[in-house]
């Protein structure tokens, strides 16, 4: 973030005015700006980053290098997140389910508000769907989480010992370390003169219209889900039957088919067979490399199902294999199935490739495993 902030002293001040514009122009765009607008409500946090670094060059003129005293730049940022968390209120809003009778029936000044907001919402055609207040918190708590930690690195300002700590129901702890209000629905009251103008412009695009008939694509459930491997069945037998059903679509030769599943999104695979090599780049390589390239952006994780050991890939010469998370009684996995035991699933050991897929983690894996075997030739990982 500091990198990133220090480059507006290099770049050229006139190129990042014009960046700044195009993004605010996304906030206040009218239909004649629908693709900027659908940018906009889909990528909350990339708007508010690229709108706080920004924000100072507004202050440049030719031949003139001034900068932001400290506190117009906190003002400057403290609206600049305001505007973009009304926004992405109005998302969730749009995109979530409820009655608005439920809200109605609680008497809480929250509830009121959301209420309020609601009915101004509602008020615009074309626009299906309720919400509930909680529905909201719900779905914006994790934008919050990602602004308190770049304002935290951005200005150093500790956050309070609440957020370190992971338990449910620190919203309030979110919105005194961000200067919102605890209602983040008494935000559309405090700007109403300014923001009704915009909830008029928004809901009235007609992407917008095209996106909540389901015309467009976009994200639409609200807080989005952490993404996952793929579920693994509990007998590893139900694999090995998988396996010896599939068919390779370039090839009818059994003997020359090494089914391999793809964890990250469940593609089988006919893996180091010259009959699924393609072309990647002018360079002959493997089934699961290709699929990798597409997948993962060349980081892929694959399960051999004849084999039972997994194939970790970070890019097309560097690769390793790790133990499948099946176990036999005696809770040993059982590498080429050289015993035939019963193996079932561990979900310990799954969760810690889970892991290690969601952390990045995969070519320091890799490495470590190449350390720990020493492998004296190289292996062609891209013909996987």
């Amino acid at each position: 973030v500091q990198f990133a902030a220090s480059q507006r002293l290099k770049s050229s001040q006139g190129v990042i005015q014009r960046h700044f514009a195009d993004m605010i122009g996304g906030e206040y765009a009218t239909k004649k700006k629908d693709k900027r607008i659908m940018f906009f409500i889909n990528l909350p946090s990339v708007f508010q980053v690229g709108l706080v670094l920004s924000v100072p060059s507004l202050y440049q003129e030719e031949g003139i290098d001034l900068q932001p005293s400290p506190v117009s730049s906190a003002f400057n940022n403290m609206y600049i997140f305001h505007l973009v968390t009304m926004a992405h209120i109005l998302q969730v809003l749009l995109t979530s389910t409820g009655t608005i009778s439920a809200l109605r029936t609680q008497e809480t000044e929250e509830a009121r508000s959301a209420a309020e907001l609601y009915s101004t919402v509602s008020s615009f055609p074309d626009l299906p769907g309720d919400s509930l207040a909680q529905r909201v918190k719900a779905g914006i708590e994790p934008f919050l989480r990602c602004a308190a930690l770049f304002f935290n690195c951005l200005t150093g300002v500790h956050p309070p010992e609440e957020l370190f700590i992971t338990s449910p129901g620190q919203m309030e702890a979110l919105c005194s370390y961000l200067a919102l209000p605890f209602n983040i629905f008494q935000l559309f009251q405090d700007y109403r003169e300014a923001v009704f103008p915009l909830l008029q412009r928004w809901c009235g695009s007609p992407a917008i219209t095209k996106a909540l008939h389901g015309k467009v694509q976009t994200i639409r459930w609200y807080p989005r889900r952490r993404n996952r491997l793929i579920e693994l069945p509990e007998d590893y037998s139900a694999l090995l039957n998988k396996a010896s059903h599939f068919q390779c679509p370039k090839s009818a030769i059994d003997e020359r088919k090494h089914p391999t599943l793809c964890l990250v999104c469940g593609a089988m695979l006919c893996s180091q067979s010259s009959c699924c090599l393609s072309q990647l780049d002018g360079e002959d390589v493997g089934a699961c490399t290709a699929h990798a390239a597409t997948c993962g952006a060349g980081v892929g994780m694959f399960l051999r199902i004849r084999e039972c050991e997994i194939v970790l890939m970070a890019s097309r010469t560097r690769g390793s294999t790790y133990p499948a998370p099946y176990l036999d009684d005696y809770g040993e996995t059982d590498p080429h199935l050289g015993r035939g035991n019963p193996l079932h699933l561990c979900p310990e050991r799954y969760r810690k490739l889970n892991q290690l897929w969601q952390q990045h983690c995969i070519l320091e894996e890799i490495a470590r495993s190449l350390e720990v075997v020493n492998v004296m030739f190289a292996f062609e990982w891209q013909l996987v």
